[in-house]
């Protein structure tokens, strides 16, 4: 009776101090709670037809690439990384970096820019010419000499604008991206993607009066004794509904290059083509591939 008492003692400590271990000292099991937001996707754009091909649209650009601005979806690519010659829209980052230099109103002295090749105003040595008529003619006109008066002024000298381009291009995470001039000129060290031209042209329409002077079919800029009429180089200004610029450029290594901004239904979208034997059909083409074959989505 007495080993029967003793037993029961200890089972009741062995229990006793289980319970306070498990109480006090075991480790506790602990529950966490995440709270989740879930967002809708407005416009976002969607083969109609998933197994569509790429392949399927006839392009003779050697290089492509179409980006829906609000969703940044990629709607078209072909080679889009694929280095090569970005003739004259090398301009919209020449555009970016004058007006982080100069203010609008500021004039600029032209000194030897008259023996530029190429597109040009023919402006005459001695000069002065305000920061925004010198944007106008380069970003209309595509004037070469336009390019090279705005680097010339820059304060620390030629060398250091392209500096300033060139680390612009860095900054935007364009690594395939470099520039040896301001006017886009064949030139060893003048390079981009369809892809970082793309990305470029996003960065210039961010500017409100960038983005107003690309869209510009017509204008007539004035100085004390000089008159300019600038029209746009693009001819799918004014011939296609809904395209907004953005900046052409044809030399003989970079061949036809074309930068596009197309707005249709509140719908943005950005095209580049490179190395194109005929960049506006090209261009219209893709268009209409991209409107026929895409939906845009509320997810």
């Amino acid at each position: 009776m007495r080993k029967t008492s003793v037993f029961l003692l200890v089972i009741f400590f062995l229990l006793f101090f289980s319970f306070l271990y498990l109480k006090f000292f075991y480790p506790q099991k602990t529950s966490l709670e995440y709270k989740l937001n879930l967002f809708p996707l407005d416009n976002i754009p969607v083969l109609k037809d998933p197994t569509l091909d790429y392949a399927d649209l006839p392009l003779s650009a050697a290089s492509a690439y179409a980006l829906d601005l609000s969703s940044m979806t990629v709607l078209y690519q072909k080679d889009s990384q694929t280095v090569l010659y970005p003739a004259s829209t090398s301009k919209m980052m020449t555009a970016l970096v004058a007006v982080d230099t100069f203010p609008l109103e500021q004039e600029l002295l032209v000194t030897n820019e008259a023996t530029v090749s190429g597109n040009k105003l023919e402006v005459k040595t001695g000069q002065q010419i305000k920061v925004k008529d010198l944007l106008a003619a380069m970003l209309i006109f595509s004037a070469n000499d336009s390019a090279y008066v705005l680097a010339n002024n820059d304060p620390a000298g030629f060398d250091n604008f392209i500096k300033k381009m060139n680390d612009k291009a860095s900054f935007l995470g364009l690594t395939q991206t470099h520039f040896s001039n301001p006017a886009g000129l064949d030139e060893d060290g003048q390079k981009s993607t369809a892809r970082d031209l793309t990305l470029i042209a996003k960065e210039l329409l961010k500017n409100d009066q960038l983005k107003q002077l690309v869209a510009t079919p017509y204008k007539k800029i004035e100085g004390a004794d000089w008159t300019y009429e600038l029209y746009n180089s693009n001819q799918l200004l004014g011939k296609i509904q809904g395209v907004y610029g953005v900046k052409t450029g044809t030399t003989e290594l970079a061949g036809e290059v074309l930068v596009t901004l197309i707005k249709r239904d509140e719908h943005q979208i950005l095209i580049t083509l490179m190395n194109s034997q005929d960049r506006y059909l090209d261009t219209s083409r893709l268009i209409a591939w991209i409107l026929n074959n895409y939906e845009w989505k509320n997810l």
